[in-house]
């Protein structure tokens, strides 16, 4: 009479400990969640402001134009094009800021501030 053959692998000596969980997981959830939303709330007010400075230069011959703006020496693109800039500017704030610095939530705080630089500039280019 024969035994049958051991399982495969051996069951004696101790088991494999189980994973943990990586430290910060949960809160990493909330990081991406967040930055995700603030990331399509900044695409939309980027969509709207290049909406609206599309038709902003239509007051020029008016006198309702801010100078700075009508003179034609570029501040219309600056305010067209600034906040995407500086949507880019924060993107890249933020990456470097997880990825070298390994701060997360401080990144996150100094992009949006990077990013309000953008729309603040545009709007007191188009307003004075």
């Amino acid at each position: 009479m024969s035994l049958p053959p051991p399982p495969y692998p051996p069951s004696y000596g101790p088991g494999f400990p189980s994973p943990r969980p990586l430290p910060g997981g949960p809160l990493r959830v909330v990081f991406a969640v967040l930055a995700g939303l603030l990331l399509a709330v900044a695409v939309a007010v980027n969509g709207l402001l290049f909406f609206g400075m599309l038709f902003a230069g239509d007051s020029c011959g008016t006198s309702a134009g801010t100078q700075r703006f009508c003179e034609g020496s570029g501040w219309m693109l600056v305010a067209m094009f600034g906040p995407t800039v500086a949507l880019a500017a924060a993107a890249a704030t933020v990456v470097l800021g997880v990825v070298r610095a390994r701060r997360p939530w401080t990144a996150l705080a100094l992009g949006v501030l990077v990013y309000a630089a953008g729309p603040a500039l545009a709007l007191f280019t188009v307003f004075g």
